[in-house]
């Protein structure tokens, strides 16, 4: 691929974790930039520019960039609740999943971070996605309940998405109702295989896709007075956040599935369930047969209100992961993906629906989330295509379609 890259020097080494966060960030700084990747152990960065590119364009922006990323971080000791090795006597760990999975028609890709599953993959999912379920109502009493992939634009901006992560907003537009104007798209696209929209003022902007299944379950709750359990609700559903140059097969999508539980309530009650819940998930490792860690984590907030937002987020406890095993880096580097998550929002849905809790006070919010499609990859990668080598609980759910 053609292009040149640029090196900048960074005023003091950052960390793995913040070099983890600047690289995926980078995506977004530039239409000039290709990537940004971290190099002489946090020293620097390399700048890989696209072909005709504006170099001292590039290096401003990326300068920005790395200054919002940089500048205030604190640097704050991560927890590991809960971890499970692989027994020695395991295989290596599987590689080429998504293109073994591709091979044996159980997976197809469809669009840019959009794939189908089939077969084994599919099974898998609905085994999880089962099992999850029965962990939210048999566990905790949970009320099941369905929502729709839209979610109002007016309800997620309440939700603090659109100043916290910008950078993944999915949104919906429609033609604005005017004869003369969408007849004026008509006939832009009569002879096109591409969608053209011949007037951006045409299109209106009135939902999102939404990004997480629990901002629909606050937005039910809106008003209420809870009684003394509280309430939880647990749904699964299409969640999408868009994510640039960063789509990678499974591990990375933009229209992806979740299954989760939410917690609405005291504080007390909200932050004893998501410790249970913390404790389920380690249990379901066991069961799984799988590798991988419950440990401290934070949102990708947008570069400008990175530091500030990760460095409550991470101080106060309110983001734990599950991250799983996956294959190895090319070098051989081990990898984990994030698979779960267990984060506490604190009051701030109680405040922003008017959800009173038994306490006379806000309610407090936490929910724990699965990723299903990346437990897929982690399955795979893990347990490989024998039947045979996976958990007994596990194969003939998964290899019986």
């Amino acid at each position: 691929m053609s292009g040149s890259t640029e090196t900048l020097d960074l005023p003091l080494p950052i960390d793995a974790d913040l070099a983890a966060d600047v690289e995926k960030q980078s995506a977004y700084v530039s239409p000039e930039i290709r990537r940004i990747r971290v190099r002489q152990g946090g020293a620097a960065v390399v700048l890989e520019l696209n072909a005709g590119a504006d170099a001292a364009e590039a290096r401003a922006k990326a300068t920005r960039f790395l200054e919002s990323m940089t500048a205030r971080h604190r640097k704050l000791s991560r927890k590991v609740l809960a971890s499970r090795k692989r027994p020695a006597s395991h295989p290596p760990l599987t590689r080429n999943v998504h293109e073994e999975l591709t091979r044996r028609g159980w997976l197809f890709e469809l669009g840019r971070g959009q794939l189908g599953l089939a077969g084994p993959a599919l099974s898998l999912i609905r085994v999880l996605d089962a099992e999850c379920t029965r962990m939210g109502k048999e566990r905790f009493l949970a009320t099941e309940q369905s929502y729709p992939a839209l979610i109002p634009a007016t309800v997620l901006a309440r939700c603090g998405y659109f100043s916290s992560f910008p950078q993944s907003v999915s949104f919906v537009g429609h033609l604005v109702e005017d004869f003369d104007r969408i007849e004026h798209f008509r006939q832009a696209n009569l002879e096109s295989k591409e969608l053209t929209v011949p007037d951006r003022s045409a299109m209106t902007l009135e939902a999102c896709l939404v990004p997480a299944v629990c901002y629909h379950a606050y937005q039910t709750l809106e008003g209420a007075k809870l009684g003394e359990t509280g309430a939880v609700i647990t749904s699964a559903g299409k969640c999408f956040r868009y994510e640039s140059s960063n789509f990678t097969g499974l591990e990375r999508l933009w229209d992806f599935t979740m299954r989760e539980v939410i917690f609405i309530g005291t504080e007390a009650q909200v932050l004893e369930r998501r410790q249970s819940a913390i404790d389920a998930v380690a249990e379901q490792l066991g069961r799984w047969d799988l590798e991988g860690a419950i440990e401290t984590a934070n949102d990708p907030f947008f570069p400008t209100t990175y530091s500030t937002k990760t460095y409550w987020q991470v101080r106060s406890d309110l983001k734990f992961e599950l991250r799983l095993a996956v294959e190895p880096a090319e070098d051989g580097t081990p990898r984990t993906i994030a698979a779960g998550s267990f984060n506490s929002h604190e009051n701030f849905f109680g405040n922003a629906f008017g959800i009173t809790a038994a306490d006379e006070k806000p309610a407090f919010t936490a929910c724990v989330g699965w990723g299903l499609e990346r437990w897929v990859l982690a399955c795979f990668t893990q347990h490989g295509f024998d039947p045979a080598a996976w958990p007994e609980a596990l194969r003939a759910s998964v290899f019986s379609a």
